[in-house]
């Protein structure tokens, strides 16, 4: 199936709250349905940079196991000394996303 080209779905083009047309960088305001020559699809998927990681999923967090309240607190190895709330951050640079272990 071949997609159709028009700045409903091309990556220079940013939605305006105010009506239903869109803001194209090179061209300003358009309706979405008009193409021009510099059209670029906008990719379908999201890659691993726009996927919002958080620390606690990162391979560094060191879950802290003595708190019981809170099963998220814990510290980066690399960075931090205090505890934090791991769900709360977003991972940083070095993440590596953690591997999941059994435990038998």
């Amino acid at each position: 199936m071949k997609n159709n080209k028009s700045c409903s779905n091309c990556i220079k083009a940013s939605t305006i709250p105010v009506n239903d047309d869109l803001l194209c960088r090179d061209k300003g305001a358009v309706s979405p349905d008009y193409v021009c020559t510099r059209h670029r699809f906008a990719p379908a998927s999201k890659t691993i940079s726009e996927v919002k990681h958080k620390c606690v999923n990162c391979e560094n967090f060191i879950l802290n196991i003595t708190s019981t309240a809170q099963t998220t607190m814990g510290l980066c190895q690399l960075f931090s000394v205090r505890p934090y709330d791991g769900m709360q951050k977003n991972a940083c640079s070095k993440f590596i996303l953690r591997s999941e272990l059994e435990i038998s």
